[in-house]
């Protein structure tokens, strides 16, 4: 076996070379979460909700409408999901819109008392001649059940308008609660003065559902801005698996110490409302604070807020998937750039970056569920980075890993790359030994094939 060190001033290239020729993979990390089998029970059935809570990530809604699309070509189309109460500024949302005169309240920009639903925005009937029209382009014409998170006095009413009539529903009760009623798009809504409406969730009878809650600019300690019973809003949703995936803002930050307990207050909430639910950690992304150099500069705190994660993950025995890994590790943001893969800010991604990263996590979430890869990991496992990054350049596949890569497409079993465009001399630095393939899949006996 042949080793070699690779310079310096070559490792950019190499990296490069890494990026755009392999499709990367991250594995789903299971650190003990003793709600895992009751989400494959809800895979193997066919009924599955995934909740994604967190930034600009989750906000622009192409991440999440790409698991969306996995989800749902495996399960069925389960609905529309959570909706926001009316259209929040500089977000998109990938199936649905809205036409409202209502006054809207953002937990960005408004703290309102602290008693903002989970989601942290509201939407308020100024008068009964106000309207708030939920659309859809993708879902015209279709029936779905709804869920209305509603604030008011009892007795207050609200009034649903579409094409097959006129139905009034009245709260039952003070304070934050749910109105059931089949809402058929487009719906209109008019309510008495001073109620509130915190979102909407929308369902088929079956099928999988991937809901998108995020804001622009958010991090973990915005949930401090909403009500203190946010676990009342998170029983609401009935998810199966709950994301988080916060990370990024904080990593712009000068320090991001209290992540940690945002952390940890977060996934009590959602153990108290969703007890059956299991939750998966996001590792941050890289992003950059400049694009300049070989490699870029790094956000001050990345480092800090990508140990945070795992180690939130680790002692709270959740599900963990490395974004950054998925990327290809430490030097991949410049390189994704380049490609079209990211935007120029070196933080965001373009739409087919989020679909390639999304996939990869879809893909691995599935091998997990569908019980063709079922390692757990413990904290007390140390994680090794799998491939070789700027200041190490005999870093090696990590043994713990089942597959070493992937195909970034569901529509693709195995990307077949010429292994003769990658320079010998990038052979000769991974230390490949078996044979000289793309890469292998292994079982859980340890049998392995090559290709």
């Amino acid at each position: 076996m042949i080793k070699f060190t690779l310079p310096k001033y070559l490792l950019f290239f190499v990296n490069l070379l890494l990026v755009s020729s392999v499709a990367y993979g991250a594995t789903v990390y299971n650190y003990g979460d003793n709600n895992l089998n009751h989400l494959k029970n809800a895979y193997q059935q066919g009924n599955l909700h995934i909740l994604q809570i967190g930034d600009s990530h989750t906000a622009g809604d192409y991440f999440t409408e790409q698991l969306r699309k996995r989800l749902q070509r495996d399960l069925g189309d389960g609905g529309l999901g959570f909706a926001y109460p009316d259209k929040l500024k500089g977000q998109r949302n990938a199936r649905h819109g809205y036409s409202s005169s209502w006054s809207t309240d953002n937990s960005k920009y408004n703290k309102w008392g602290g008693n903002y639903q989970i989601g942290g925005v509201v939407a308020t009937a100024n008068s009964r001649l106000n309207s708030l029209t939920l659309t859809s382009q993708y879902y015209a014409g279709a029936t779905q059940i709804a869920d209305i998170v509603v604030y008011g006095n009892k007795g207050q009413q609200l009034t649903l308008s579409n094409r097959y009539g006129t139905k009034n529903l009245s709260l039952v009760r003070s304070g934050w609660q749910t109105l059931r009623a089949s809402i058929t798009f487009p719906t209109s809504i008019q309510a008495d003065p001073s109620v509130k409406i915190g979102g909407f969730w929308l369902k088929n009878r079956g099928g999988g559902i991937v809901s998108a809650m995020g804001i622009n600019g958010s991090t973990q300690d915005y949930w401090n801005r909403w009500r203190s019973n946010l676990a009342q809003g998170l029983a609401f949703s009935q998810a199966d698996l709950v994301i988080l995936a916060y990370g990024t803002n904080e990593a712009f930050r000068s320090s991001a110490n209290s992540l940690t307990s945002d952390m940890n207050k977060a996934i009590r909430h959602i153990r108290q409302g969703l007890p059956n639910a299991t939750i998966l950690i996001v590792g941050a992304p890289e992003s950059l604070k400049s694009t300049s150099g070989q490699c870029g500069r790094r956000s001050p705190s990345l480092d800090s807020v990508q140990y945070q994660l795992r180690q939130v993950a680790q002692r709270n025995r959740t599900l963990y998937w490395d974004w950054q890994e998925a990327m290809g590790g430490t030097c991949s943001m410049k390189s994704w750039v380049n490609q079209g893969l990211s935007a120029r800010d070196g933080v965001h991604f373009s739409r087919g970056g989020y679909n390639r990263v999304a996939n990869d996590l879809y893909t691995n979430l599935k091998r997990l569920l569908t019980g063709s890869s079922s390692q757990s990991y413990t904290s007390s496992q140390n994680y090794k980075p799998r491939f070789a990054t700027r200041y190490n350049t005999q870093a090696r596949p990590n043994p713990n890993f089942r597959h070493s890569y992937r195909p970034s497409d569901a529509t693709t079993e195995i990307n077949n790359l010429d292994r003769a465009k990658l320079p010998s001399l990038f052979k000769k630095t991974h230390n490949y030994s078996k044979p000289q393939g793309q890469g292998k899949i292994c079982d859980q006996n340890g049998k392995c094939q090559y290709f």
